[in-house]
């Protein structure tokens, strides 16, 4: 199972809308994909059009170390399972421990095979972010095309680094996810090439252009590709899974 680690200490910048459809991109091309919800505010599940209100969630089952059952819920894609997060959770109950989600993996692992694993998390850099790179193969950074956004994302992948380093994690990071990007705008542009020079061309993967169809679809629970399958953003995030295959099988 390859563990797709979503993560931005800012909000607003379009994690978990990305979370949302890479997860249902990958599911729609035949993968297994166990998609999890570490923020809790809960959002991912409105994405997936999921109403249930769940009393048990990921935050209940680190506190615990066990897999509850119906823990792993059913979506509306055959190959895509979910588990939600528990919105009213304090994480202050969590131990600053970072291996508990690893030691949930593996009793997952004994319940299905998965392909690949999405990992949504809240913007913070605390226990939760420490216990997804522990298990994650691969990061994955969304980043609004403006000035603010940027120089966010330069001072968490400090942190990132830093926390991975202080956990033991072999994390790769696949890249930085321009979201948002209008071409028409200057900044947009000059933002980019900023990026390009601070981390790398290798390091930008392909970027989401500003689409309000992409935001309709989630408040609407369906992903961009059963809603608008030919939208910008179906195109958008369609060749973004695409160069996340290319790079992981390169690996």
């Amino acid at each position: 199972m390859k563990t797709i680690l979503i993560t931005n200490r800012k909000g607003g910048v379009g994690k978990t809308t990305t979370s949302v459809n890479l997860a249902t991109n990958l599911a729609s091309k035949g993968f297994e994909v166990l998609l999890i919800d570490l923020d809790t505010q809960g959002h991912l599940q409105i994405g997936l059009g999921i109403k249930k209100h769940f009393l048990l969630g990921i935050h209940d089952m680190l506190k615990m170390g066990k897999i509850y059952e119906n823990g792993i819920q059913n979506t509306s894609f055959q190959t895509l399972d979910f588990i939600p997060a528990h919105v009213n959770f304090d994480i202050s109950e969590l131990a600053d421990e970072s291996a508990k989600l690893k030691r949930l993996f593996r009793k997952i692992k004994q319940k299905k095979q998965y392909d690949f694993c999405i990992i949504d998390t809240p913007p913070t850099s605390d226990v939760l972010l420490k216990n997804a790179l522990k298990v994650s193969d691969y990061a994955l950074i969304p980043m609004q095309c403006e000035y603010l956004s940027f120089t966010g994302v330069l001072q968490f992948l400090r942190i990132f680094y830093k926390n991975s380093i202080s956990v033991k994690s072999n994390i790769e990071l696949l890249g930085v996810v321009p979201t948002m990007y209008n071409k028409s705008m200057p900044e947009h542009k000059q933002i980019l090439q900023k990026l390009e020079l601070e981390i790398g061309k290798e390091r930008i993967l392909p970027f989401i252009r500003k689409d309000a169809k992409l935001s309709q679809a989630f408040i609407d629970g369906v992903s961009i590709f059963q809603s608008s399958s030919r939208s910008r953003g179906a195109i958008d995030y369609n060749n973004l899974s695409n160069e996340i295959l290319n790079k992981i099988k390169e690996v």
